[in-house]
């Protein structure tokens, strides 16, 4: 099929499509809505047992099942292929009842918002009709595809990174259908992401006639809050931010214990163990004498660093680009995804191959219509190039 075909061919299926995203986005999925990411999956399942897929779920008591669906290919020595995309969403149960899937106008461009639209419903029929592009065309030049529907990425996918593990040990590449950031971008490094937790312990006593004989947690927490604050921005690529603070029981008691919690984003390994050892520094300096300090937590995913294997993706996600006139640009983004997983354990890696649209996470999130089919025919294209690519004899 004539590259440019496969745009042809997305723009004819576009009304299953929007028909299929209405189905999934007008369902609450919210992480911790089962019954709801379950329902997504049940759907999902059907349409890929329709387009020829294998499936079956992996299930979880406290989260939704994920959903995986297998396919052989055409090319017995081609690339065994991964891709992962997210059926939760970060809203709660209820929201698509205040705001169902809705089309409309922003900024001149035809946009459908709704609960998780950009993150992650329609990257997940990007993937499954970009693959069913090439089945259809006879092109699945790949020796095999599995993709994973996972039901809990939003909080750092605690019961499906081993599922993913276990099916990127048997991969040869995987693409990661987090949202695009414009119509020629592609995600080809991510920050690992951390969650670190400062307690203090003081001494209780009464405020009012002995205030003196306490030792204040919450005044020592202030110290340290002010001296962690103070680490963001000061190593390369590394954040920090403290976004939780809790103390105290009563006015009138000096309080013996409180904590805080805080977000640390770090672009590369280095950076990591520079602010990991900035921290323990920073709890090993008492203000108010007789408080004990302490340090907790770690990296929910560590930093998918920007190597030449992934270089090497992006230079193919180019030639699939430049046939659909599309000049394709890689960037690194801020947030972490299920691509660190994989991107740590030495499988190139690329992500960012969703819809193009914007406000991830807030409730006016929305995709740009016409990227659509553009994205889509560039799954399409990338896959076709990656099996191209190991048919020429080379591989990743």
């Amino acid at each position: 099929m004539n590259k440019q075909r496969y745009l042809e061919r997305a723009e004819q299926f576009i009304d299953q499509f929007l028909s299929d995203l209405q189905a999934t986005v007008n369902i609450d999925s919210g992480t911790y809505t089962k019954a709801g990411v379950d329902r997504v999956g049940a759907y999902l399942q059907q349409r890929f047992q329709a387009l020829g897929f294998s499936t079956h779920f992996d299930r979880q008591p406290e989260f939704g099942d994920h959903l995986v669906a297998t396919r052989r290919g055409s090319a017995p020595t081609g690339p065994r292929l991964l891709l992962i995309g997210h059926m939760d969403t970060v809203y709660p149960d209820g929201d698509v009842a205040l705001r169902p899937l809705t089309f409309g106008q922003r900024d001149g461009k035809r946009i459908a918002s709704g609960p998780g639209v950009l993150d992650m419903k329609s990257g997940l029929l990007i993937g499954l009709y970009g693959l069913h592009l090439l089945a259809d065309a006879g092109e699945d030049n790949y020796q095999s595809v599995t993709f994973i529907c996972n039901s809990d990425e939003e909080i750092g996918s605690p019961s499906s990174k081993p599922l993913i593990e276990e099916a990127a040990r048997q991969a040869d590449v995987t693409l990661v259908l987090e949202p695009g950031r414009a119509d020629g971008t592609v995600v080809s490094a991510r920050k690992g992401s951390g969650q670190y937790r400062v307690e203090v312990r003081g001494l209780a006593s009464h405020a009012g006639v002995a205030p003196q004989r306490g030792r204040n947690a919450i005044l020592e927490l202030s110290y340290q809050v002010q001296a962690m604050q103070a680490l963001n921005g000061t190593i390369p690529g590394v954040s920090v931010s403290v976004g939780v603070i809790r103390g105290g029981e009563r006015t009138n008691v000096v309080p013996d214990f409180a904590y805080c919690e805080m977000d640390v984003r770090a672009a590369d390994m280095a950076g990591l163990e520079a602010v990991e050892e900035a921290m323990r520094q920073v709890v090993a300096k008492h203000v108010l004498q007789g408080t004990e300090i302490s340090l907790s937590g770690g990296m929910r995913c560590l930093p998918f660093e920007r190597s030449e294997r992934t270089l090497q993706l992006v230079r193919i996600a180019q030639e699939a680009g430049d046939e659909l006139g599309l000049k394709i640009e890689d960037a690194a983004s801020g947030g972490a995804s299920d691509a660190n997983t994989t991107a740590i354990m030495g499988i190139p890696t690329l992500d960012g191959l969703g819809a193009s649209g914007s406000l991830s996470h807030n409730p006016d999130e929305y995709i740009e219509l016409d990227s659509l089919p553009l994205r889509t025919a560039l799954l399409a294209g990338l896959v076709y190039h990656i099996g191209a690519y190991y048919q020429e004899g080379h591989r990743l």
